[in-house]
């Protein structure tokens, strides 16, 4: 077969056990997005309080936009032309909010494929991920020269007979994590890590925290910071583009990291930056960052109402967060709970092998402040008219 006979086979593959993907545009506004014109409550974003889509919100920071600010490219990467004066603005409430250097990327996928890649290849250096750990990280250990080993997911006792196995042979073990997992939505035990680290002077630590900054804490700086942790973690990863509501995402680490890792990680030194406009609004997003309180007190309301409901119904609860997984096992049940919900008017996205282990197929609903009651209530007789 020629090229194009060979990926059109394995796409017909692909057909054949339901996993097929494809892009479609759709429109968004508010808690809706738009299939074919026709509105449905959107439970497949990672706006997780809403600030994306808030009209108001938008429209002060144009309105307090300087004229000079406006720029739509950076035309160039941070280390030649890419770094404005708002890049440096969000290296500095990064510094601020954290009392950590931060590293700006044009993606949460970039930082964690780059920086995991530099960190592995690092002379008698092993990093050890949790199982369920996103793809990124994956595909930075598989880019990297080194050793890959992985812990099964969330499993510390696991874990620890690895470093133990490996402790002499390597001067430094670097453990890897996600703080919310984006699929199954439960959360790794910092604290257990961090008195590992204590136990183990060569352990250091790498937290993803897409799917946790903005949305825990009091101050919505995280899972790491509300557990008091900042200090013993040693990188963390914050995006920008989920419930943040902006764009990008952040590497927090030690000003010896960042050095090296402008020298070292090739996404950052290859990519042309985002642009001034974007860095702008993650300044502005930063500064009210506490101020959004209210609206991660009501999400946390809204997920322990779908919780119970899931618990009613007798689905497996898998989750501690706003990300909940509807478990329906194989892949043509998951198929056929996206028709159901939709016909709900609930637009809630299948997900399947590869993206989670095979007879683990799901619905991933992920939840939003931005939901009304009455979305809320509909949700919940729509999971239990499902389970009958």
């Amino acid at each position: 077969m020629n090229l194009y006979e060979t990926m059109q086979d394995i796409q017909e593959n692909l057909h054949k056990k339901g996993v097929f993907r494809c892009i479609k545009a759709k429109d968004q506004k508010g808690a809706f997005i738009y299939l074919d014109k026709k509105p449905y409550v959107n439970l497949s974003s990672n706006d997780y309080l809403g600030l994306a889509e808030d009209e108001l919100l938008n429209e002060e920071f144009l309105d307090t936009l300087p004229f000079d600010a406006k720029r739509m490219s950076s035309s160039g990467s941070p280390l030649l032309t890419g770094a404005f004066n708002s890049y440096k603005r969000c290296e500095d409430l990064c510094f601020k909010l954290f009392n950590k250097h931060a590293l700006f990327f044009n993606t949460g996928f970039a930082a964690n494929s780059g920086v995991i890649k530099t960190l592995a290849s690092l002379k008698n250096t092993l990093v050890i991920a949790d199982k369920f750990a996103h793809a990124s990280i994956i595909d930075g250990l598989s880019a990297a020269s080194g050793k890959i080993v992985r812990y099964s997911h969330n499993d510390y006792e696991h874990l620890e007979r690895l470093i133990n196995k490996v402790y002499d042979d390597y001067d430094n073990i670097i453990v890897a994590t996600e703080g919310v997992f984006s699929m199954d939505g439960d959360m790794a035990n910092l604290q257990l890590l961090s008195s590992l680290k204590d136990k183990y002077k060569k352990l250091y630590l790498y937290v993803d925290e897409a799917h946790s900054f903005s949305v825990y804490g009091d101050d919505g700086l995280g899972l790491c910071a509300k557990a008091g942790l900042l200090d013993k973690i040693d990188f963390i990863l914050c995006t920008c583009g989920k419930g943040l509501g902006s764009q990008g995402a952040f590497l927090l680490c030690n000003e010896v990291s960042k050095s090296y890792f402008i020298n070292t990680v090739r996404p950052l030194i290859f990519s042309t930056a985002m642009s001034p406009l974007c860095f702008e609004h993650i300044a502005f997003m930063l500064k009210k960052l506490a101020s959004f309180n209210d609206r991660r007190l009501r999400l946390q309301k809204i997920s322990s109402y779908i919780h119970n409901a899931l618990k009613e119904g007798g689905f497996d609860d898998l989750s501690e967060s706003q990300i909940i997984p509807l478990l329906t096992y194989d892949n043509d049940s998951a198929l056929k709970a996206y028709e159901f919900f939709l016909s709900r008017n609930f637009y809630a996205m299948p997900v399947r092998h590869p993206t989670v282990p095979l007879g683990k197929a799901r619905l991933r609903l992920s939840l939003s402040a931005s939901l009304k009651d009455a979305m809320v209530d509909d949700l919940v007789k729509a999971i239990l008219d499902f389970k009958k």
